[in-house]
């Protein structure tokens, strides 16, 4: 009897010093979702030159066709409210010279006057117009 006693103590300690090891999803529980928080995308840097410029007055904001110069074949649009940037961005298209734009993807359901876009739209917040074509 006495040696059953030591068995199940025996037992019952080898038990209890391996509980937390034996315990797989403990370590990995899941962190809850944070609401109200919006991820940003990041900047990026693209080069290309200027295809066509369109402004409306009604958003108060200017929209350029850039043809990519690292992936030949791709157009995108980058988007500007401000007067200096659009300026940079017209020097480009009467010039024909290379530019590069800093700036954030974004998801634009439609042009200001309606219709789809099939190209990637960003905000941009930086132009530059280098001397080379």
């Amino acid at each position: 009897m006495s040696r059953t006693l030591r068995v199940i103590g025996l037992a019952m300690l080898v038990l209890f010093l391996n509980t937390p090891l034996l315990q797989i999803g403990f370590a990995a529980t899941t962190i809850p979702p944070v609401s109200g928080v919006i991820l940003m995308p990041p900047l990026v840097q693209l080069y290309g030159h200027v295809a066509l410029i369109n402004c409306y007055a009604n958003s108060n904001s200017c929209y350029a066709v850039i043809e990519l110069r690292d992936t030949p074949g791709k157009s995108i649009v980058v988007r500007t409210s401000e007067q200096r940037l659009q300026s940079l961005l017209e020097t480009g298209l009467a010039t024909g010279n290379l530019i590069s734009f800093v700036g954030q993807g974004v998801i634009i359901q439609s042009p200001p006057r309606g219709g789809t876009w099939n190209m990637e739209v960003y905000s941009i917040d930086e132009v530059t117009v280098y001397n080379k074509k």
